[in-house]
């Protein structure tokens, strides 16, 4: 059973605020208080600190929040099996990429056993690793780069990671250095999803900032960037699933942008969450 003054706790990490915290849980400020310093009292430590007026979360509200979640996550899924043990349901995150092109069949192979259920959200990868740790996630598959310390994690594949243009584009076909987009319409993704974020960093590397492409396009659908592509308005940076089945695409190769990519799942250390993981897909190596 969790401590009742764990979700306080909780609550009062995610939004460093004692009145918005009492606000939130429908209890008086004065409570939200006691129930903090009981837990440093328990703990033998302090958790939030003032500098000033400004709240602080110490190295040790860090590691309890930690524990706290997964705690959270399996008192969470016990009472879910416990109370309806005849139908397993699993919630999934992913990333547009994985949830649009990528898993579909195994997920619909899933559903065709009627003790089975699924909640699906697909969303970028930073707010899929937030619906994590607020425990709304069993897992979450994505795409590009995440705090390998703070999760679990394995691989589920490796997928070629690609420039898309328009098949008369000069791009078509070619090795193409970062400086020949400094004259360019590049299409991309929302600020925090993993394709934009693998395209940002390898554009940097070669030593070059966003600001020197000829035009930035941002679009958080690939349906539409797709379409754009496919109508010569620029050239856009995806998993080659994106653009399979598009005849007027074609792909091309940018100095420097790795070919390979893993798509990961990613789930809260110290659960359970692995076994319905095999659930629905079967393991790989990405070797």
């Amino acid at each position: 059973m969790i401590d009742y003054r764990i979700p306080t706790f909780l609550t009062l990490y995610e939004l460093m605020n004692y009145r918005r915290t009492a606000e939130q849980l429908k209890l008086s400020q004065p409570a939200v208080t006691q129930q903090i310093h009981a837990l440093e009292r328990e703990y033998g430590c302090r958790l939030f600190t003032y500098d000033g007026s400004r709240l602080s979360r110490t190295p040790e509200a860090e590691k309890l929040a930690e524990y706290a979640r997964v705690a959270m996550y399996n008192d969470q899924r016990m009472r879910q099996e416990l109370s309806a043990p005849k139908i397993l349901s699993i919630r999934i995150g992913a990333t547009k990429t994985i949830g649009e092109f990528i898993i579909g069949e195994d997920l619909c192979q899933f559903l065709k056993r009627p003790d089975r259920t699924l909640e699906v959200v697909v969303e970028n990868t930073q707010q899929l690793l937030h619906r994590l740790d607020q425990e709304e996630l069993d897992f979450a598959l994505v795409e590009g780069s995440f705090d390998k310390s703070r999760y679990a994690y394995r691989c589920f594949e490796a997928a070629p990671f690609v420039g898309m243009c328009h098949r008369t584009h000069p791009f078509a076909g070619r090795q193409v250095q970062c400086e020949e987009l400094t004259d360019q319409s590049v299409i991309l993704r929302e600020i925090g999803s993993g394709t934009r974020a693998i395209f940002e960093k390898s554009f940097q590397e070669c030593g070059f900032a966003l600001n020197q492409i000829g035009r930035v396009i941002c679009v958080n659908n690939f349906a539409l960037i797709v379409r754009m592509v496919s109508e010569n308005l620029g050239v856009s940076f995806a998993y080659s699933a994106v653009a399979d089945g598009h005849p007027d695409i074609t792909t091309f190769k940018l100095d420097g942008l790795s070919e390979q990519r893993e798509f990961n799942f990613v789930y809260l250390k110290q659960t359970h969450a692995d076994r319905l993981i095999d659930e629905i897909f079967p393991p790989v190596s990405c070797g």
